[in-house]
């Protein structure tokens, strides 16, 4: 299996197993973003973390979904 095909898969179980941002812990939110992150094929970093966060709480309306990422966000920069 090469390394493409891994990602389409690992996509499709993401797809799958969706759930509200809000209803999941930071950890797991954070996790999600990483996979997500490793699926585009990009570098891993505390840059791209940063970038893929800030574009979340751009692309969200819902008040509640803001802060639990501003709150990943501002454990993200504490480190």
């Amino acid at each position: 299996m090469c390394i493409n095909d891994a990602a389409k898969s690992h996509r499709t179980v993401m797809d799958e197993n969706m759930t509200s941002p809000i209803d999941i812990s930071e950890e797991e939110a954070l996790g999600r973003i990483v996979g997500e992150i490793l699926s585009a094929g990009k570098t891993l970093s505390r840059k791209t973390l940063c970038f893929e966060l800030l574009k979340k709480l751009d692309e969200t309306e819902e008040s509640s979904v803001k802060k639990h990422y501003s709150n990943i966000f501002k454990k993200l920069l504490s480190c």
